[in-house]
């Protein structure tokens, strides 16, 4: 995600330094066969070892009501056994105006006619037709607890069937509907991660991206009314008239969540490149042919630096979306208001950044709760890598120096006693800006200079070896200095903890 609305201290310069570092704008890289073999992924995922998803949804346009049922193939991947099974229930957090994920100063722009609640509601749990108990439970009752009939073991699969209705608010949000689209994001029940660490059942946090998941495949089907269009994760299989309505049937393979954007108002323009389907669904818009060819030239740069991304289609959707971008699998969500204006270099810039968010998050995951440095660093670097492959070294400086750089110091000015700490989960940093500056731009001024320290061969090495050996997978911070040292062949811990503070738990 990259939030465009910031502290009101720092707006107006922000957005002086964005908009003049932008306005500037007027190899492929091989890796060795030896490293790719020593590091691959080893085993191929298959069908019976990975989790999977199959929805049948009836969305109510009027009442914002979505009606589902759930079938989930659950594997334990876990080296011990389980009585319980726990689920994410992200719409509960917008039951309340004490738990929705914004900051106080953003509700004004997150519920522009108003707060009211959105909710998930959990009407049945099955397995094999034989009902199961379970407790909604956490802060905001984001957790949803199954207690098993019998242990689960070690790489052993169960099969649930789950009820629910969905409430959508009226919330210009990654959750929600405006005048224009119906977002539904982070929307069904999903299976929280179970690492090295136990259960992660954080909740869902105003600040950041606080979300955590295994790859998974899906089938979801949603019956709407025949005047929208449905864009969303996977590919769109089916389109179907049934009982007044179009069933849109949509497969997603090896992803890690599914969402979709649904309007009324919808135009589409498309193209390709190497292959791959790219997607722009958008509006009466001054810029839509900007956001398709932006989303164009990220998925073939990004390819072409980190790894061939790995699925059949790409779609950028305009949405009522207040905070600027944010990624899901295949698709990402852009403020329409970018789409118009004078906004053009940055919609290019936000588009880029949530596209490099397929590599770092989509397919090599990460915990975003409680390491958001990892994939946002990473990506906000991505996105100056897009700018120099496609304008050149000279532009990509200028936008590192007169964005990341001025804007990082410009807020130590201002805030000397700030916490430098990078390396901190969410609900340590104090707000939004604080996030930002020390993740986004800090985050990126150690990968440019962990960049100069190893050379570009080796960097783009590392990155590509990073991709290859994680990808649909979850990493951690130790695992990529581990990573960073065997290919390499040199300490990098100091630097690390240098710059991110790091301290390995």
């Amino acid at each position: 995600m990259i939030k465009l609305q910031l502290n009101k201290r720092f707006t107006a310069l922000t957005v002086v330094f964005f908009i003049l570092s932008l306005s500037l704008f007027a190899v492929k890289l091989h890796v060795l066969e030896r490293i790719t073999s020593v590091y691959s992924n080893g085993k191929l995922l298959s069908e019976k070892n990975i989790h999977a998803y199959d929805m049948e949804v009836q969305l109510d346009p009027a009442e914002k009501m979505l009606t589902a049922r759930q079938k989930i193939h659950y594997v334990n991947h876990a080296d011990r056994p389980f009585h319980t099974l726990y689920f994410h229930l992200y719409p509960n957090a917008f039951k309340l105006e004490e738990t929705v994920p914004f900051e106080k100063k953003e509700m004004g722009l997150a519920y522009p006619k108003g707060f009211e609640p959105g909710y998930i509601q959990i009407t049945s749990v099955k397995s094999r037709d034989e009902a199961l108990s379970y407790v909604v439970m956490g802060k905001g009752d984001t957790i949803l607890r199954v207690n098993l009939i019998k242990e689960l073991e070690p790489r052993e699969t169960i099969d649930l069937d789950i009820d629910f209705a969905v409430k959508i608010p009226p919330s210009y949000g990654r959750f929600g509907y405006g005048e224009n689209t119906i977002s539904i994001a982070n929307w069904y029940p999903i299976a929280a991660v179970f690492d090295h660490k136990g259960w992660n059942l954080e909740p869902y946090y105003a600040i950041g991206d606080p979300f955590y998941s295994d790859i998974a495949n899906y089938r979801v089907s949603i019956a709407v009314p025949p005047e929208y269009i449905v864009a969303a994760t996977g590919n769109i299989t089916k389109k179907e008239n049934k009982d007044g309505k179009v069933v849109w049937t949509m497969n997603a393979k090896t992803v890690r969540d599914f969402a979709m954007i649904i309007s009324d108002k919808y135009k589409i323009m498309e193209d390709q490149v190497n292959g791959i389907k790219i997607f722009s669904y958008y509006f009466e818009d001054k810029y839509a042919d900007i956001a398709l060819k932006t989303a164009r030239d990220a998925i073939k740069i990004f390819s072409e630096c980190f790894g061939k991304y790995p699925y059949e289609q790409f779609s950028v959707a305009a949405a009522d979306f207040f905070i600027g971008g944010m990624e899901y699998p295949n698709l990402v969500f852009i403020d329409e208001g970018l789409y118009r204006g004078e906004r053009q270099d940055i919609l290019e810039y936000v588009i880029a950044h949530e596209a490099a968010h397929q590599w770092w998050y989509g397919i090599v995951g990460n915990d975003e709760v409680n390491e958001p440095w990892l994939d946002e660093a990473l990506t906000e670097y991505s996105t100056l890598l897009y700018y120099e492959k496609k304008y050149g070294k000279e532009v990509k400086d200028q936008i590192y120096k007169n964005m990341i750089v001025h804007y990082y110091h410009t807020y130590r000015e201002h805030q000397p006693e700030s916490n430098e700490t990078v390396y901190r989960s969410l609900h340590q940093f104090k707000d939004s800006m604080e996030y930002q500056v020390m993740v986004y731009y800090k985050g990126a001024m150690f990968v440019e200079d962990l960049r100069q320290q190893l050379g570009d061969e080796e960097f783009f090495k590392l990155l590509r070896v990073y991709f290859d050996k994680y990808k649909f997978k979850n990493a951690n911070t130790e695992d990529f200095i581990k990573l960073c040292e065997q290919v390499t062949d040199k300490g990098w811990r100091d630097n690390f903890k240098a710059w991110l503070r790091y301290h390995q738990e």
